[in-house]
C-alpha cells in the first residue's frame, strides 16, 4: 500500500522500497551473522580499505567473509531492529540465550546498541560495495564514518552518514539497497524539539488562530477560525515564510482528523485550497527535508495532483543538500505520483536529472516505463547507465530483463553485475522462457572483476538449465581433469570461484549433485576440500 492508502504497483523481484523488505524469512538470521562475521574480521584490518588491498592472511578472510555475505544477501532480505535492547530479526526478538548461543549475533547487538543504531535494512541483492560500507560503519564509531562519508553529495547513489550536532540524524547510512536508521530519541526529547520549532509572527496571531482552530466543531466557528488563518497565511506567502505554512498545514490536517465528516469540513476544504496554491504549496514542498514528520504534509501535498508532482522534481533536480534531495525522492515515491513528469526528465539534457528520474521510476514501480529506459542502458554516462539497469531490475518486466541481458559486457562492472543479476531473475522468478545461458557463460569467461564474476556463477545456478549445469561443472572441476587444449587456454581458477559453482550447482540440482561434492572432498585445493565437506554435511 502506498502512504494515501492505495495500492501501488510494486515491483517484482528485488522490492520497491527502501524498507518495503521480504519479512518471516528464516534465512534473514544467516545475512546478519555473515555481516557480523566481516564486521569482526574488518576490526581486525583496521578502517583503512587501503589495507585491504594488501595481500595477507586477514585481508583474505576479509575477502572470504564479503564473498559469503554478498552470497547470504542474493537469496534473502535482512530486516533487523534494536528493541527494548535486544536483537529483533524479521520482527522476532532474540531472546538472550539465542545470542549467547551464537557469538556472531551476540556480538552484532551491542555494537548496535553502543554506536546508537535503532535499524538495519538490507534489501535482498544489494551490491558488494554496499554491503562493504555497511560493515565499515558498523567496525567503526559513527563520528569517524561522518568525517569520511558526509562529504558525499549525489543522492540516491551514494552512501552517506549525516550525523547533526543539534539534532538527530534521520538516517546514519542510505544506498540504494541499504539503510541504517538511528535508535529512537526519548519523547521528552521529541517533545522538546517539537517545541522549539513553534512559530510565531511577532503578535501571537498564528498560535490564537491556530488554538481557535483546534476547539472549533461547528461549521460556523471553524469558518471563522480559517478566515483568520488565511490572512496569516497570505501574509506568510509575501514573506516566503515557510514555517508557519508548515504549521498551518499540520493544523489543518490535524483538525480533518478530529471531525471527520461533522462540523467545519467545507471550511477546511478553502484552507485546503488556498495551501495548495503554487505559492504556498512551493514553499510548503521546501518544508519537507526538515520536516519531522512528513506524512500529514505528503497526505495534503497529494492532494495538488501535478503542480506538487511539477514542484517536487523541480526541488529534487535542483537542491544541493544530499538530506533534502533524498527527502524530495522519498516523498515522490511515496505519495506514487509524477510518473509523467519523469517520463519527461528522461530526456532531459543533465546527467543528474536523467539519473534520477530513472531512479524513481524503478522505486515507483512504473513498469510501463521500461520501454522509455531502455535505451539509456547504451546512454553515454556510466552513472546514467547503472541507475537505469538498477530501476530497470527493479521493475523486473519480461522486457526489462531483455534489455538487460543484452548489456552482459557493459564496460562498467556494476552494470555487467546487474545485467548478471537479471539473468538469475529470469531464471528463478518468472514463469516465461529463461533466457539461454551461452552468452551468460561466454561473458564470463572474459570478466575480470570478482564481484561480477560471483554473481554470473549465481546465475547460472538460477537458470538451472543443461548448458549452465555442464558450465558449472567445468569450472567447479579441478583443472587437471580437464582436456589439456582447455588447461591452456586457460589461466589457472582461484579457490572463490571453484567454490561459487559448487554451491550454484547445489542450488540449481540439489542432492543430484551429491556424486561431484563427493569428488572435490579430497580435492588438491584445502578450501575447495572444505566447502565440498561442509555442502555434502548439509545434504
Amino acid at each position: 500500500m502506498s502512504l494515501l492508502g492505495y495500492t501501488r504497483n510494486t515491483p517484482r523481484g528485488t522490492g520497491s522500497g527502501m524498507v518495503q523488505t521480504e519479512t518471516a524469512r528464516p534465512s534473514s538470521r544467516t545475512v546478519a551473522r555473515a555481516l557480523a562475521l566481516l564486521v569482526d574480521r574488518l576490526t581486525l584490518l583496521g578502517p583503512s580499505l587501503d589495507a585491504l588491498r594488501e595481500p595477507g592472511p586477514v585481508q583474505n578472510a576479509v575477502r572470504e567473509a564479503l564473498r559469503q555475505l554478498t552470497a547470504r544477501s542474493r537469496d534473502s532480505a535482512l530486516l533487523c531492529r534494536v528493541m527494548g535492547g535486544q536483537l529483533v530479526l524479521d520482527g522476532v526478538p532474540l531472546d538472550g540465550r539465542v545470542t549467547a548461543d551464537d557469538p556472531l549475533l551476540g556480538s552484532l547487538l551491542p555494537r548496535l546498541i553502543a554506536q546508537g543504531i535503532g535499524g538495519i535494512t538490507v534489501r535482498q541483492g544489494a551490491s558488494p560495495g554496499e554491503l562493504l560500507t555497511l560493515a565499515r560503519l558498523l567496525a567503526r564509531s559513527p563520528r569517524d564514518v561522518a568525517a569520511a562519508e558526509a562529504t558525499a553529495s549525489d543522492t540516491p547513489t551514494t552512501m552517506h552518514a549525516l550525523l547533526e550536532l543539534d539534532e538527530a540524524p534521520r538516517e546514519l547510512l542510505r544506498s540504494w539497497s541499504v539503510l541504517v536508521t538511528p535508535a529512537p530519541r526519548s519523547p521528552s526529547a521529541a517533545r522538546d524539539a517539537m517545541s522549539s520549532l513553534e512559530p510565531m509572527d511577532g503578535t501571537g496571531t498564528l498560535a490564537g488562530t491556530l488554538t481557535r482552530l483546534a476547539a472549533s466543531r461547528t461549521d460556523a466557528a471553524t469558518a471563522s477560525a480559517v478566515t483568520q488563518l488565511l490572512e496569516v497565511l497570505a501574509e506568510a506567502h509575501r514573506r516566503g515564510d515557510g514555517v508557519v505554512i508548515e504549521h498551518i498545514a499540520r493544523a489543518c490536517m490535524t483538525h480533518l482528523y478530529a471531525v471527520g465528516g461533522q462540523g467545519g469540513r467545507i471550511a477546511l476544504e478553502t484552507a485546503f485550497r488556498h495551501l495548495l496554491q503554487r505559492g504556498p504549496l512551493d514553499l510548503l514542498v521546501q518544508r519537507l527535508p526538515h520536516a519531522a514528520d512528513r506524512r500529514p504534509l505528503l497526505q495534503l501535498l497529494a492532494r495538488g495532483g501535478d503542480v506538487t508532482v511539477d514542484a517536487l522534481v523541480h526541488h529534487l533536480m535542483t537542491a544541493q543538500e544530499p538530506q533534502a534531495r533524498r527527502a524530495y525522492f522519498d516523498s515522490i515515491i511515496a505519495m506514487d505520483l509524477g510518473s509523467t513528469a519523469l517520463f519527461d526528465a528522461l530526456r532531459d539534457a543533465r546527467w543528474f536529472v536523467v539519473r534520477n528520474a530513472a531512479a524513481l521510476l524503478g522505486e515507483m514501480g512504473v513498469e510501463q516505463a521500461d520501454v522509455a529506459m531502455l535505451p539509456l542502458l547504451t546512454h553515454t554516462d556510466d552513472r546514467i547507465r547503472i541507475a537505469t539497469a538498477r530501476a530497470l531490475l527493479r521493475l523486473g518486466t519480461i522486457k526489462a530483463l531483455h534489455g538487460l541481458h543484452g548489456v552482459v559486457e557493459d564496460p562498467n562492472g556494476e552494470v555487467r553485475r546487474i545485467s548478471a543479476a537479471a539473468y538469475g531473475l529470469a531464471g528463478s522468478a518468472h514463469g516465461g522462457m529463461r533466457p539461454p545461458a551461452a552468452r551468460l557463460a561466454m561473458a564470463l569467461e572474459r570478466e575480470t572483476d570478482e564481484d561480477v564474476a560471483l554473481e554470473m556463477l549465481a546465475s547460472l545456478g538460477k537458470l538451472g538449465s543443461a548448458d549452465a549445469i555442464q558450465r558449472l561443472l567445468r569450472i567447479a572441476q579441478p583443472q587437471s581433469t580437464q582436456t589439456s587444449d582447455l588447461v591452456e587456454r586457460q589461466p589457472p581458477r582461484e579457490s572463490w570461484m571453484r567454490i561459487a559453482a559448487l554451491e550454484a550447482l547445489v542450488r540449481a540440482r540439489g542432492h543430484a549433485m551429491i556424486p561431484a561434492i563427493e569428488g572435490l572432498i579430497n580435492d588438491a585445493d584445502p578450501e575447495v576440500a572444505e566447502a565440498a565437506g561442509k555442502l555434502r554435511a548439509k545434504s
